[in-house]
């Protein structure tokens, strides 16, 4: 009961950072469910792996809330979202069943660079400027790599999607209600993929299905979709460049624990 507590706990807080910053839980989960499974004695090989691949399964209902909410208000791009979608499936799945060879400390090495050039983005305030181009050629490609990479990393995938289509010339808003749908996809297939790959594994955890560990799904999955709104409101009183630099912070903290504890 204590562990179920403490991963509703997890939860609570990923849905408070993840509404006053604007981001899918992945960045969050991954490192903060790695050190809490450290803690209470977990012992895996794939420890890592079970963290992005819980962490990708709690993904599918928050995007999923999201994307519902911004298609009441018509900001979903669906056409776009067909285009990516073939590509994104294929990529999420591939990458989740990839991933599974990669060492846990290479893993979690990539996966402390990339929330550093997060981090680095968002202090350095580096962002595209919407330019209307023909995105056909390309969105199967990028679709793929946009799958794989976030499955790698157990990420929803905003930080690809929102600039691609903010470049393509979707506006901002469209861009980010269109990026929620394709993190239901990304969710969908990359959970398929860890879960196929983990089956019959001796390494994966007791309670879990494949590579994901159901009682922090369902922990997490529950504090996150309580505390998300206040999050969102926090955001809306605190100042931008504010927010923008605690955000840095945060990252640049979690990139820290990520390469050096």
């Amino acid at each position: 009961m204590m562990e179920i507590l403490i991963y509703i706990v997890i939860g609570l807080v990923v849905g408070i950072l993840g509404g006053l910053f604007g981001i899918g839980g992945g960045v969050i989960i991954v490192p903060v469910l790695l050190f809490v499974l450290t803690y209470l004695g977990f012992e895996s090989n794939f420890l890592i792996h079970i963290c992005v691949a819980t962490s990708l399964g709690s993904i599918f209902f928050t995007a999923f809330a999201s994307m519902i909410a911004h298609n009441r208000k018509g900001s979903v791009a669906w056409s776009f979202w067909r285009k990516l979608s073939i590509g994104i499936a294929f990529g999420s799945f591939l990458g989740s069943v990839l991933s599974i060879s990669i060492e846990a400390s290479t893993l979690k090495i990539i996966i402390g660079i990339s929330y550093l050039l997060i981090a680095l983005q968002t202090i350095l305030n580096i962002a595209v400027t919407a330019k209307k181009f023909n995105p056909s050629p390309y969105t199967i490609f990028y679709g793929v790599g946009t799958g794989a990479a976030s499955s790698i990393l157990g990420i929803g995938g905003g930080s690809f999607t929102v600039p691609y289509l903010n470049y393509a010339g979707l506006k901002m808003v469209n861009s980010v209600g269109t990026a929620s749908a394709c993190g239901v996809t990304i969710a969908i297939f990359a959970s398929l993929g860890f879960i196929l790959s983990g089956v019959g594994d001796d390494q994966v955890l007791q309670k879990s299905i494949g590579f994901i560990y159901w009682p922090a799904l369902i922990g997490i999955s529950l504090g996150s979709l309580i505390t998300a709104q206040i999050g969102v409101h926090i955001a809306h009183k605190i100042d931008e460049k504010l927010l923008k630099a605690l955000f840095g912070i945060f990252i640049l903290s979690v990139s820290y624990y990520m390469l050096f504890i």
